[in-house]
C-alpha cells in the first residue's frame, strides 16, 4: 500500500508540474471566451457557433483567426468523417441498384471532400492563404452537395442519410467566411 502511494504521489507531482507550466506559458493572446462568444453573435448560429468552434478544446490556445479557421476547417473534416462512417452504417439499407449506386457516389464524393478539406486545413495552416483555403472548402462542400443531389435523381426520390453533415458543413463555411472577413479585415 506504501509503495502505491509512493508511486501516486511521485506521479502528481510532474502532472502538477506540467500544468503549471501550460499554465504559465499559455500565450496572453489566446482567444477569450468573452471574444468567442462576441465572434459567434456575429455568425448566421450562434449557438451551432458556440458548440462547434467555442466548445473546442484548442479554442484555449487559439491566439488569433488563423487558429480559429483552423478548427473549423478541422471541425469540417470531423463532419465529413463522420459522415463516411454514416454511410458505411446504413449500406445495407440500400441494397438495391440504385441505392447501391447512391452510397458508392457518395463514398467517392465524401473521400474527394475529405481531400479538399485537408488540403484547405493545409492551405491556412501558414496563415497566408485563409482565402485560397476557403476556396478549397467551398469545393469539399460542393462534392457533398453532388452527393445530397444524387438522392433526387436517376430513380425514387430518397432522403439522404448524410444531409445532417452537410447543413453543418454549410454552417461551418458560414462560420469560415466571418473568419476570413476578419483576418482580411
Amino acid at each position: 500500500m506504501t509503495a502505491m502511494f509512493i508511486k501516486h504521489k511521485t506521479f502528481m507531482f510532474p502532472l502538477s508540474l506540467l500544468l503549471l507550466l501550460f499554465f504559465a506559458s499559455t500565450d496572453t493572446n489566446a482567444m477569450l471566451i468573452k471574444d468567442m462568444y462576441a465572434f459567434c453573435k456575429e455568425t448566421e448560429d450562434v449557438n451551432f457557433c458556440l458548440k462547434y468552434i467555442g466548445t473546442d478544446v484548442r479554442i484555449i490556445t487559439a491566439r488569433d483567426f488563423n487558429d480559429v479557421l483552423l478548427i473549423a476547417i478541422s471541425q469540417c473534416q470531423y463532419q465529413v468523417n463522420d459522415a463516411a462512417t454514416q454511410i458505411d452504417k446504413v449500406r445495407q439499407k440500400f441494397s438495391g441498384p440504385i441505392g447501391t449506386h447512391r452510397i458508392v457516389y457518395c463514398q467517392n464524393y465524401y473521400e474527394l471532400a475529405y481531400a479538399l478539406f485537408r488540403k484547405a486545413y493545409e492551405e491556412a495552416e501558414g496563415g497566408e492563404f485563409a482565402s485560397v483555403a476557403q476556396i478549397s472548402a467551398t469545393d469539399g462542400l460542393n462534392y457533398m452537395r453532388k452527393c445530397e443531389d444524387e438522392w433526387k435523381k436517376n430513380g425514387p426520390i430518397q432522403k439522404s442519410p448524410v444531409t445532417f453533415y452537410l447543413t453543418n458543413v454549410v454552417k461551418l463555411l458560414s462560420i469560415i467566411q466571418v473568419i476570413i472577413e476578419k483576418i482580411n479585415g
